[in-house]
């Protein structure tokens, strides 16, 4: 999310921190931004991100280049683009 409450809580460190993703992992992802979720109550505080439709609160850098490579690695093997098998998964876009 890039809009006012997420910026000043920290969405621009997180936009920085996916540009400095290895260039292996930021080919394999499609990243979108959006000006709110509209899901920041609760247990979901700001900066927010959503990955494959489920969204994380309270998110830093490092969890989310965590969250990613998590997500990304854990495919390998699985398909033969190491992410989908050209069906256009969510976290892919080849």
């Amino acid at each position: 999310c890039v809009g006012t409450t997420c910026h000043l809580m920290g969405a621009p460190a997180l936009i920085e921190s996916l540009e400095g993703l290895e260039k292996e992992i930021r080919d394999k992802i499609l990243f979108e931004y959006a000006t709110c979720f509209s899901v920041c109550q609760g247990s979901i505080t700001p900066p927010v991100v959503n990955i494959e439709d489920e969204y994380f609160g309270n998110m830093t850098p490092d969890l989310l280049n965590r969250i990613i490579k998590e997500k990304v690695r854990g495919r390998k093997g699985e398909t033969s683009c190491s992410v989908c098998s050209g069906a256009g998964c969510r976290i892919c876009n080849c």
